[in-house]
Formats: structure tokens, sequence, C-alpha cells
């Protein structure tokens, strides 16, 4: 038996639209995937459906922010 689209739950289908629409408007298109999917993140996204909105991994993100730390934390304080 196929689905309606009363059976449908379209909110994570919306939800992703709208978060791509916020990276389009803010031109962040162009940044980054880590700078992306931070900003996806400050709107409130989780950081797993973050990645799925810039075409990565939950893992990747992780991996990428962990670096991004650990050379801010190699410079030291100005």
């Amino acid at each position: 038996m196929a689905a309606t689209t009363s059976d449908f739950d379209w909110q994570p289908f919306i939800g992703r639209s709208l978060a791509y629409l916020c990276l389009h408007l803010a031109e962040m298109r162009s940044r980054t995937l880590l700078e992306q999917a931070e900003f996806l993140m400050a709107l409130g996204l989780p950081r797993r459906e973050a990645a799925v909105v810039v075409g990565s991994t939950d893992e990747s993100l992780r991996v990428l922010a962990r670096s991004k730390a650990k050379k801010v934390a190699a410079k030291g304080p100005k």
C-alpha cells in the first residue's frame, strides 16, 4: 500500500528546506562546511541535522570542530 501525503511527516523536509534558505539568504554558501554548520547550530539545529543540510556527516563536523579548537588553543591567548 502506497503512503499518502497525509501519512507523510513533512516537518523534517520543511525544516531542512528552511535551514538551506537561511544559509542562502545569509550568503553563507561560500563559507566552509564548519562555518555553515556553526551558523545553523546557532539557530538551534542539532549538529546532526546541520550536517545533513550542509552535505556532510555528524562525525565529520565533530572532527572539524575539534581541529579548529586545537588550532585556537595552540595559538594561545593574545
